[in-house]
């Protein structure tokens, strides 16, 4: 597959990284990334026409590069979905007790 992506790790320091995926499904994405990532860091991959979230399920090294397997939480598959999305959660919550 080897599409580039941009990486963010999301745990408690927010690390930016260019990365590369090899193999996705609709369950989980594998990246070739140079840098190890902890498992259970969550991590927000953005794609050209979409922006995926997902959970670092293993990390193992070869040859140099570390091979990340990430299990996918949300997917967000254009800008207006990202919009939506962020529009929802800027909506004041009304308690009603």
């Amino acid at each position: 597959m080897d599409q580039p992506v941009v990486v963010t790790v999301l745990d408690g320091r927010e690390i930016r990284r260019t990365s590369q995926v090899t193999n996705a499904s609709a369950w989980g994405i594998a990246l070739e990334m140079r840098c190890a990532v902890t498992p259970g860091a969550l991590m927000r991959i953005e794609f050209p026409e979409a922006l995926v979230m997902g959970q670092v399920v293993h990390c193992r090294e070869a040859a140099g590069s570390y091979y990340v397997g990430v299990k996918l939480d949300q997917a967000l598959k254009s800008v207006s979905g990202l919009a939506g999305a962020l529009e929802v959660l800027e909506r004041p919550s009304h308690d009603t007790n």
